[in-house]
């Protein structure tokens, strides 16, 4: 989860003009420029920090979100 926070960062980092390690700023600024995709950068967030063993959900999410990320990613 640690590196779809920072992925996600990845893509506003230069707008921001900003660097950071830490994964709360990376999630805030990353919500500011897709607000549409908050609440999945949300659950990031709270899987890093307190990870799950539901390998369903985690599927899932990675292969919905993971895959959006992917896509945005690639158009950068």
């Amino acid at each position: 989860m640690k590196k779809i926070l920072r992925t996600g960062f990845s893509l506003v980092m230069e707008k921001e003009q900003v660097f950071t390690r830490d994964l709360y700023p990376s999630y805030e600024l990353f919500s500011k420029h897709y607000p549409e995709k908050k609440p999945e950068m949300r659950q990031a967030l709270e899987w890093a920090v307190n990870p799950t063993a539901d390998k369903e959900a985690l599927g899932q999410y990675l292969g919905e979100f993971g895959g959006w990320l992917g896509r945005e990613f690639g158009k950068k």
